[in-house]
Parts: C-alpha cells; structure tokens; sequence
C-alpha cells in the first residue's frame, strides 16, 4: 500500500513538473502597418497595464532587457513615471519627448479562461490485460490550467499612429513571471519578423 502511494506521489510530480516546465505562448493575430517605412525602432517606451506593480515592473524589466539585447533603447514606463492606476496624458507625453522615444508599447490582460483538456492519442493496442491497459494510459494526456490573454500596440510616437499589434494566448505557469517570460520572447521574435526590431 506504501509503495502504491510513493507511485502516485511520484507521478503526480512528474506531471506537475512537466506543466510547470514549460511555458508556451502563442501569437493569435499579429498586424502592421503596411504603410509605415521607418525601418526598425529605436527608442520604445514600454507599459504593462496590470493591476499588481510587482507583476508590471517585472513585465517592463524583462521587455526592456530582451529588447536592450536587440539593440533597442527601451525604456520601463514605472521607472519614470509616479505609480498611479491611470496616468495623466499630458504627463505621458512630455516624459515621451523628453526622452525622444520613437514609439510606445502597451500590454494588458484580455481575459483568463479555463484550459482544462483531456486527450488520447491513437493506438492499435486493445486492453486485453494490464500492460496493454498500462500502455494506452500512457497515450492519455490530461492537462489542466489557464490561459491568458494578452493584447498588445505598439503606436508611432511622431503621429500618434497604431503601427503594430497582436493577440496572445499564454499557458498560465505556477511561477506568473514564466508565463510573462513566454509571451515577451514570442512577442520580441514576430517584431523581428515584421522589421521592427533587428
């Protein structure tokens, strides 16, 4: 009875272990504007609209950090700006020409829906006895979690202009930073992609 629970202990980690791992983002939509010719950009000030600070200051940190790599003067929005729910326009502005960023970025949370999904993978073999039954519980995947939904433009600083966006959809990991993690690097790849970034 003890080593039957020591190997549901044990499985139950793995699976645990194996959903925390890996956090996978996808891009659900991504739009540029086909118009615009600047090449790629210089100066981004970067905002993430979330609701606790230390979860915004950790999603600028990181956004900055990767786009610093690419050659990128990003800029975190709580690093120069008082943290307020909803900043004054004329202040955003005047803290925009004043450092002279070419564009700023914006993210929020869309939504968070439930991911719970149950799948099996096709196979020949029939459960006439345990290790047949074994083996096609193998081929069972149960997954269970959230997404999250993000949203995010990037507006050409010199016209006020929409020049970039795209929709995401995120696995929510146990550790939320991951999930962030996942989305900035898919997000900081389709800007490369779209000329945006080098």
């Amino acid at each position: 009875m003890i080593k039957k629970y020591c190997l549901y202990g044990f499985l139950s980690l793995i699976l645990f272990a194996s959903m925390s791992s890996c956090a996978t983002t996808v891009l659900t939509s991504v739009w540029k504007d086909s118009a615009y010719q600047g090449g790629p950009l210089k100066k981004i000030l970067i905002i993430g609209v979330f609701r606790e600070q230390n979860m915004k200051r950790y999603f600028e940190d990181e956004f900055a950090r990767e786009l610093k790599a690419k050659g990128v003067d990003a800029v975190p929005s709580y690093s120069v700006f008082p943290e307020e729910d909803v900043l004054n326009k004329e202040i955003i502005v005047e803290k925009i020409r004043e450092l002279k960023m070419d564009s700023v970025l914006v993210t929020r949370v869309v939504d968070v829906r439930d991911a719970s999904g149950y799948e099996t993978y096709p196979t020949n073999v029939s459960p006439g006895n345990f290790y047949d039954y074994y083996v096609m519980c193998c081929q069972t995947t149960v997954t269970t979690g959230y997404v999250v939904m993000l949203e995010t433009k990037i507006f050409e600083e010199k016209y006020d202009k929409l020049l970039w966006s795209a929709t995401s959809e995120s696995s929510l990991q146990r550790y939320r930073e991951d999930t962030l993690q996942s989305f900035i690097s898919a997000a900081i790849e389709a800007l490369h992609d779209k000329n945006l970034v080098h």
